[in-house]
């Protein structure tokens, strides 16, 4: 009986072995077919395998890129996830177009292209270059906004009347039906008045910087005196004050000489300040000129056989 069981143990575990050493691996390939074989290596790139008949025979590689998955003799299944497809380069957006960009077009007929920082039924604020201006509705025809064509209307007959044109013709049509007080600047001490309303020192810089390259000059070496007319002033009202804190003293003398170097560079500095005041008074001049062209003169003319009065534009 003994006897017996010995034989069975022994036959069941050489079935074991049998069946181990029998037992073939699968590899499933990415199109479906399956490869029975014996493994051999394996590797993150590629697997090496056998053929199941033939273990004693070469060596077969496969890239691991062409295989769904591994299925072992002992039962053990291996997944290969494969690269997912390459992800589609990103839409190039282009650029949101500015929705305060408009065409400013003036009853002149000259247009403008700017950004518009305020519309109003009165006036339009806008900024060209950085350059912040106001143009009151006496001027505009309308304005559009390029973003959607939404138009403003200021004057609708100018709007409808008034058709693009050259750059050269436009400005043949502003300088010839401007108005003669249109664009002239007013000036009263520190006070400046352009198209019916104040404005102050740097907007008139500004304008001529815009309009008048000749009177912004003027402007400029005027800003340049009085810049040294209050240095020297300054510095001479500081000695002057220095001569009447030394008449506290005993001695007299110091204070004469302090009042006495204090007239020079206050001397000088008064001279700069109404120099600077005559300079400003010229640009102003200069760029009023060419609105005093239009204006209309009365001339007495006198022939040998006649007398007459012509009125001259």
């Amino acid at each position: 009986m003994r006897h017996t069981l010995q034989k069975a143990v022994f036959g069941i575990a050489a079935l074991l072995l049998s069946l181990g050493a029998y037992a073939q691996d699968i590899i499933v390939t990415t199109d479906a077919k399956k490869i029975e074989a014996k493994i051999v290596e394996v590797t993150k790139s590629e697997i090496r395998y056998k053929e199941k008949d033939y273990t004693d025979g070469p060596t077969f590689v496969i890239s691991t890129d062409e295989i769904s998955s591994i299925i072992y003799g002992n039962g053990k299944v291996v997944l290969y996830t494969q690269p997912s497809a390459q992800e589609p380069e990103p839409e190039i957006k282009q650029p949101a177009i500015d929705e305060s960009i408009a065409e400013i077009t003036l009853l002149s007929g000259r247009t403008l292209t700017a950004h518009i920082v305020e519309l109003r039924s009165d006036h339009v604020t806008y900024t060209i270059d950085n350059s912040q201006s106001i143009l009151p509705a006496s001027q505009l025809a309308k304005v559009t906004f390029l973003h959607n064509g939404q138009v403003k209307v200021y004057n609708q007959t100018a709007a409808i009347v008034a058709k693009p044109q050259t750059q050269e013709k436009q400005t043949e049509l502003t300088t010839s039906s401007a108005s003669p007080t249109s664009g002239r600047i007013y000036r009263d001490g520190r006070e400046y008045m352009h198209n019916n309303r104040f404005i102050s020192s740097k907007e008139v810089a500004r304008i001529l910087e815009r309009e008048d390259k000749a009177a912004y000059m003027q402007w400029k070496k005027a800003n340049g005196l009085l810049i040294g007319g209050s240095v020297c002033t300054g510095i001479g009202a500081g000695l002057a004050l220095g001569g009447l804190i030394s008449l506290a003293g005993s001695d007299a003398v110091p204070c004469i000489v302090m009042d006495c170097c204090a007239l020079v560079p206050l001397g000088i500095g008064i001279g700069l300040c109404l120099g600077a005041n005559t300079r400003y008074n010229k640009a102003i001049d200069i760029y009023n000129s060419k609105y005093d062209q239009a204006a209309v003169q009365l001339q007495w003319r006198v022939a040998p056989t006649e007398v007459g009065l012509a009125i001259a534009f």
